[in-house]
């Protein structure tokens, strides 16, 4: 006996007042279950017309939701709200991993920083929004409010995080089209903070400074000598050493190893001093039969062993990283282009190299400086 189906109810929603804003309140079924859903239509606002509910403005905003939420086939994609399409989908396939343990399709520092964004940004602001109900605006005032404190990188990467969530559920057949992808701030935006890097004068002082834990000089010197990442440094093997050349075959983040970023399987430079000359000596001090160049986590190394040394000695510790900047800046100095140092980094271009790894240095005044500097040596 065929069941009779039950037709499916046409909604007028309510248009409510609330903090300043005006919502359409309507109910929709959620994973099996009625529940009452406030959607967001626009900011009490006289002067663009949406000064009241019954405003002509305001009931448009209405009717057009409405008309999405009774035209849309009432099936379960339909009420799949973001929060259980990430629970359910979008997290497993960026924790995938195959027998080994090993993640399938993003390296482990990507899988961390997606879900640090998620809890501390993300879940909380999609709510029980579903998929379908979505749109740019809901993004772009999110962003907008954010961008009073966070800077662009950091809004870059939350923006990045949710339009891949999106991407994905396209392409899993749960909606149709990316409402993040026009997403944008609306008005001004922080500056982004200054980056921080070694001059040559500052690596040579904290590494005399170091002078009691060769170790720690060897770390520092590998940051800035070739510019390594701090996961490149945490998997150097003592393999990976010849006599005359140093090669980086791998990353070490957490405990886990992966490779390389880029599509280099490896690089490789030639041993200069003191990078040599520390190398050596810590060989001699390290475990004989010892696979690991560095054995303990870098970052426990720098709290308890390099920072504590520089505050001693009145040195600014400015991470890992700055060793990279210091030396894309020393090599523009050196030779006058970006070409050396966009080849130690491993840049694709030197765009990468001027824009975030070299020092802002206005050619122009560099004469006059020296000038100055001369007259007054005399």
């Amino acid at each position: 006996m065929r069941q009779h189906q039950r037709p499916k109810r046409h909604q007028r929603g309510s248009i409510v007042e609330k903090s300043g804003a005006f919502y359409v309140v309507y109910r929709t079924t959620v994973d099996g279950e009625r529940k009452q859903v406030w959607h967001y239509l626009c900011d009490k606002d006289r002067n663009t017309g949406h000064g009241s509910r019954s405003a002509q403005a305001v009931r448009e905003l209405a009717e057009d939701h409405m008309r999405e939420v009774n035209g849309s086939d009432g099936g379960r994609d339909a009420d799949l709200t973001v929060v259980k399409f990430w629970d359910d989908t979008f997290v497993k396939f960026v924790e995938e991993k195959d027998a080994s343990g090993k993640f399938l399709n993003f390296k482990p520092s990507t899988v961390q920083g997606y879900k640090q964004i998620w809890q501390k940004n993300l879940k909380d602001h999609f709510g029980e929004m579903t998929l379908r109900e979505y749109r740019t605006h809901h993004g772009s005032l999110f962003l907008t409010k954010l961008a009073k404190t966070y800077r662009p990188y950091t809004l870059k990467n939350i923006k990045n995080l949710a339009s891949a969530l999106f991407t994905h559920a396209i392409n899993v057949g749960k909606i149709d089209s990316n409402p993040w992808h026009d997403c944008k701030v609306l008005g001004k935006t922080l500056e982004n903070g200054e980056t921080g890097y070694y001059s040559l004068e500052e690596i040579e002082n904290i590494i005399t400074a170091l002078v009691g834990c060769v170790e720690c000089q060897l770390i520092m010197a590998l940051a800035y000598f070739f510019g390594l990442r701090r996961g490149e440094i945490q998997g150097l093997q003592w393999g990976d050493v010849d006599a005359d050349w140093l090669h980086i075959r791998r990353n070490k983040v957490n405990g886990r190893i992966t490779t390389l970023k880029g599509k280099k399987k490896s690089k490789d430079f030639p041993l200069i001093q003191p990078v040599k000359g520390l190398l050596s000596l810590w060989r001699t001090k390290s475990k004989p039969d010892g696979v690991w160049v560095f054995e303990k986590n870098l970052q426990n190394t720098a709290r308890l062993r390099i920072i504590p040394v520089l505050e001693k000695n009145k040195l600014e510790w400015k991470g890992f990283h700055a060793g990279r900047r210091g030396l894309g800046t020393i090599m523009k100095q050196l030779t006058g282009s970006s070409t050396a140092g966009r080849d130690l980094l491993g840049h694709t271009d030197e765009v990468v190299t001027q824009e975030h790894y070299e020092a802002f240095l206005l050619q122009s005044v560099v004469a006059p400086l020296k000038m100055l500097e001369a007259k007054v040596s005399k």
